[in-house]
């Protein structure tokens, strides 16, 4: 198997981990512990601190479980309050020499219909195949990179996305995360990182891609932020990477590949999924480790992003920091917005148009499918009425212009969303109504 073909997996171990999106820092420090010693290991990545956890033991794997119940690492918050615990300052480097297969995760700032390219969200997940190893490398976004711009504010890494394209972002982010060439990348938005976020079992996503994206409210700026991000890759990744093998690892694949936008390949994923495996991945939760770059002398938090009780607390201490605050935390919009009103609305205006101007409704509803922004919809039974709107004006519209093989790749969009939320009540509803 090609080195090209192998290079898959964390498209959708990430992406599907992903999600999600942004990790803002964190202001306020509650009352902790200092942590006096922590145990070394064998392992070639050393043992990071984890964070204090209360999920369900059964749909975690035992490395995690193991790492989680490691009193060493633990950090006991009081009631109400969130806890975390401290990254350490040492962490071993992976071999310079180790063979890194790269591939870059980009959160772009798109909302829902608008065509945006900056760059939000900047990861590089570094998977060591031979050894069985990721190291995820996390990147603030406003890091100076060259954009091309004469105004040198404006040369950081998330211009150089939207000026330049993604294969000039590719060479810069490499550059920063020292880790070798990039050649690999997945992109997605708001709706994506929602409806990633819902697949991995948190059922409020908008609530978790608040506290994820949070700056001001849960303190810190850039460099903690995306230092969240990371964990949030890794947490999900150590809880969920077993669902990527087997019949249902081949649904997820095919899934999140028409779910994401991505220069990876199925079998490339599912080539990368086997190498993993047979290197022992996850051996224990040390096989994920999280960097800043450019590096800092910040000592990073550890939030527990697996408990959705956890969440809860972070997104009420954002809440009672814009309650004292005149500028509220930017991960809550100045204006909430009704999804499903307006996606009806551009559904509505375009409803008598699939016959006499079928390439206007292509223009315009390209976006939203290209987001899948019905993701963003809470009710199910309205997010499924949406989707099969969009979908048959879609796929009308392409017969119209004579493009068949487009419209099946809408239905082929379509159909492999639904398959992947198959676990879902309003999903097998759907598949019984086609």
């Amino acid at each position: 198997m090609n080195l090209v073909k192998r290079t898959g997996i964390v498209l959708l171990v990430l992406v599907f981990f992903f999600s999600a999106w942004m990790a803002y820092h964190l202001l306020e420090q509650p009352k902790t512990q200092e942590i006096s010693s922590v145990s070394p290991t064998d392992s070639i990545v050393p043992s990071q601190d984890t964070v204090e956890t209360k999920p369900n033991e059964q749909e975690l794997s035992v490395a995690e479980n193991e790492f989680l119940k490691d009193s060493t690492f633990l950090q006991h918050m009081s009631d109400g309050e969130a806890g975390f615990l401290y990254q350490k300052d040492t962490l071993k480097k992976i071999p310079a020499s180790a063979r890194r297969i790269n591939i870059a995760i980009i959160g772009v700032d798109a909302r829902m219909g608008t065509v945006s390219r900056r760059a939000d969200a900047n990861h590089i997940v570094s998977i060591v195949p031979d050894s069985g190893y990721i190291e995820i490398i996390s990147i603030p976004r406003d890091t100076p990179a060259d954009a091309g711009m004469r105004d040198s504010t404006q040369n950081k890494l998330t211009i150089v996305h939207a000026m330049k394209g993604t294969k000039a972002y590719l060479r810069e982010a490499g550059k920063i995360a020292k880790v070798g060439p990039v050649k690999y990348w997945i992109q997605l938005g708001f709706s994506q990182a929602m409806g990633i976020i819902e697949l991995l079992g948190q059922r409020d996503s908008k609530s978790t891609l608040q506290v994820l994206r949070s700056r001001k409210g849960l303190g810190g700026d850039d460099y903690q932020r995306c230092f969240n991000q990371g964990q949030y890759i890794r947490q999900m990744i150590l809880r969920h990477f077993s669902k990527a093998d087997g019949l249902m690892g081949e649904v997820l694949i095919r899934g999140g590949m028409a779910f994401m936008n991505s220069n990876l390949s199925v079998e490339g994923i599912k080539g990368l999924v086997y190498d993993l495996n047979k290197a022992g991945f996850p051996k224990d939760a040390s096989s994920i480790i999280v960097r800043v770059r450019p590096e800092t002398g910040i000592k990073y938090k550890v939030y527990n992003f697996n408990d959705s009780a956890s969440i809860k607390q972070l997104k009420s201490k954002i809440e009672r920091f814009n309650a004292f605050m005149a500028k509220k935390d930017s991960s809550y919009a100045k204006k909430s917005i009704d999804p499903a009103g307006k996606l009806n609305r551009v559904l509505n205006a375009l409803a008598a148009d699939t016959a006499q101007k079928p390439k206007k409704v292509l223009e315009q509803l390209h976006p939203y499918f290209d987001q899948h922004a019905w993701m963003q919809v809470r009710n199910e039974k309205e997010r499924f009425n949406i989707r099969q709107r969009m979908g048959d004006y879609l796929i009308a519209s392409f017969n119209k212009i004579g493009k068949p093989e487009n419209a099946k790749w809408v239905q082929y969009v379509i159909d492999t969303e639904i398959e992947m939320f198959s676990g879902k009540s309003a999903s097998k509803n759907q598949s019984k109504k086609r």
